[in-house]
């Protein structure tokens, strides 16, 4: 990446594989971009929730699946959709969800500060669970 040099302006990158908050705002929300790695396509065995922040996906490159599993104590029954690119998807706080990506895609994300450092919960999905998510026409 260019540097970028404007007075009042935050310019961030990240090309490495996995996740980084990369802005972090002067209120209460951050901007991340997760990129894909070697094994993320593959049926997950965690499912995750954060009960007092919606969490903004925005998928980039690749391709992903956005899996949900309701907003109970505990995940419920599975649902799977594919992602579209420059498509803006608002997990709802609460909702447990997860997000396989190809090792070539991209997201950016938007959250609460300190989301997931203080304010995620992840449970095990059960073999059910995982037995109904398909990746790209696979298990």
């Amino acid at each position: 990446m260019k540097a970028l040099k404007l007075a009042g302006v935050a310019v961030a990158a990240h090309d490495a594989p996995g996740y980084k908050p990369l802005l972090v705002s002067d209120g209460d929300w951050m901007a991340a971009i997760m990129n894909g790695t070697r094994t993320s396509w593959t049926v997950p065995a965690l499912i995750e929730h954060h009960p007092k922040t919606d969490e903004l996906f925005v998928l980039v490159a690749g391709r992903a699946m956005m899996i949900v599993a309701g907003r109970g104590k505990e995940p419920g029954r599975v649902r799977c959709v594919e992602m579209e690119r420059n498509v803006l998807y608002n997990v709802k706080a609460g909702t447990w969800h997860a997000t396989p990506m190809t090792p070539r895609a991209r997201f950016i994300i938007v959250e609460r500060t300190g989301t997931n450092e203080t304010g995620s919960f992840t449970r095990p999905l059960s073999a059910a669970q995982r037995s109904a998510i398909r990746l790209g026409g696979r298990k």
